[in-house]
């Protein structure tokens, strides 16, 4: 969330209106389905494609119990910044953060430095990259920032995927931002791959040198995810609702997206609207046939969550508890396996969840894996700092 417009974010989610388009962000859970093209109309056979080429079974990552010790705790980002997705080079062992680029930067190009109010309505952002070290024996790591990007008309960085060739990584983002100027932020309206490369020369949604696509025919608000334990990309839009797609990751690579391996609508998570309100999603994450979706809102949130203007508003994200919920969903049935309200960090100052990501710690156990949260922290806008922690209790359905 930009530090500058605490309430737009809570306005995309609680609304049940994208902002760039007619289409809600939490639609109602339901069983795998086929979303339309433009006008409405479904693909022929795409539900059907869906539901034959059931993904397999697959380990399911526990959301509820305890969480596993920091990552690593309040580490500076490029910017400064709220983090808003994350991703991992698990071959390369590399970590990418997108940001909002935020106010006071100068870019090629320009004449001035621009506002972070203004960067958020062009969707300007900053990419921030870490190489880490080796695991502890506890499980904790070390990483250190070894480069940045910034991107210009890009969009809000809700997702991130991340995929490794060789020795360089490649970035699959949301690009062509629609500004929303009544809640001064924006959206990727299709989506994107391109090689990163450490520079402050931004890179320009118009550069020749992107990878363009359109996975959903008419739909908006696209972002992506990697699998990066079956090379499968996840994508997550907005056409009548929000629902994700899953692809085999060569194949949508070369543009190809006739054939989606499950496809789901977004479903609604179900908590105590009393005590948590109606949480921002804040981030999502793909390992083999399980969905795990990220809500909360930073320390000391305030929301009207009973839609009644005569009641006073509530803090639905109290210190010290938060209002963070990890959920788990089935890819093949759309169902919610479980909701977890998850204090991971609870000691963080600000603390506000951003983002999920799957690491895979040891190349050589390919089949152990991590589910990682990602945290905003830092009482001050403008130097908040990020920490990661994780859940890797893995059970066989």
């Amino acid at each position: 969330m930009n530090d500058s417009r605490l309430d737009r974010r809570s306005f995309l989610s609680l609304s049940g209106i994208a902002a760039l388009s007619a289409a809600g962000l939490g639609a109602a859970a339901g069983t795998a389905s086929a979303a339309g093209t433009a006008g409405g109309a479904s693909p022929a056979g795409a539900a059907g494609a869906a539901a034959a080429l059931a993904l397999p079974p697959s380990k399911l990552i526990r959301v509820e119990g305890n969480t596993g010790p920091a990552y690593f705790r309040e580490k500076a980002v490029q910017r400064g910044t709220v983090i808003q997705s994350m991703g991992f080079d698990n071959v390369n062992r590399r970590l990418y953060f997108a940001q909002l680029i935020g106010g006071g930067l100068q870019l090629k190009g320009e004449s001035a430095p621009l506002s972070g109010d203004t960067r958020d309505l062009h969707g300007d952002l900053a990419i921030t990259e870490w190489t880490l070290g080796a695991d502890t024996a506890e499980g904790a790591g070390s990483a250190r920032i070894t480069g940045f990007m910034y991107l210009r008309g890009f969009g809000h960085g809700v997702g991130i995927g991340v995929e490794p060739s060789g020795s360089s990584t490649y970035l699959w983002t949301e690009v062509d931002a629609v500004q929303d100027a009544a809640n001064g932020t924006s959206r990727g309206r299709r989506l994107c791959r391109f090689k990163f490369a450490s520079s402050s020369t931004p890179l320009d949604a118009t550069s020749t040198s992107l990878q363009k696509f359109t996975p959903v025919p008419g739909s908006v608000n696209n972002t992506a995810g990697i699998d990066p334990l079956n090379n499968r990309l996840v994508v997550r839009y907005s056409l009548n609702g929000m629902h994700y797609r899953i692809f085999d990751l060569a194949a949508a690579r070369a543009g190809d997206f006739s054939t989606p391996l499950a496809e789901i609508a977004e479903p609604a998570i179900s908590i105590d609207r009393n005590r948590y309100g109606q949480p921002s999603f804040q981030g999502y994450a793909v390992a083999g046939r399980y969905l795990y979706m990220l809500h909360g809102n930073s320390y000391g949130y305030t929301q009207d969550h009973d839609g009644d203007a005569s009641t006073p508003k509530i803090v639905i994200s109290p210190p010290g508890e938060g209002n963070t919920h990890l959920t788990s969903v089935d890819l093949n049935t759309g169902q919610i396996i479980r909701t977890f309200h998850s204090k991971a960090g609870y000691t963080l100052p600000f603390r506000e969840p951003e983002g999920l990501a799957v690491q895979i710690p040891k190349a050589s156990e390919p089949g152990v894996f991590r589910l990682c949260m990602g945290f905003a922290s830092g009482d001050t806008p403008g130097a908040r700092t990020a920490s990661v922690y994780y859940k890797d209790s893995l059970i066989q359905p």
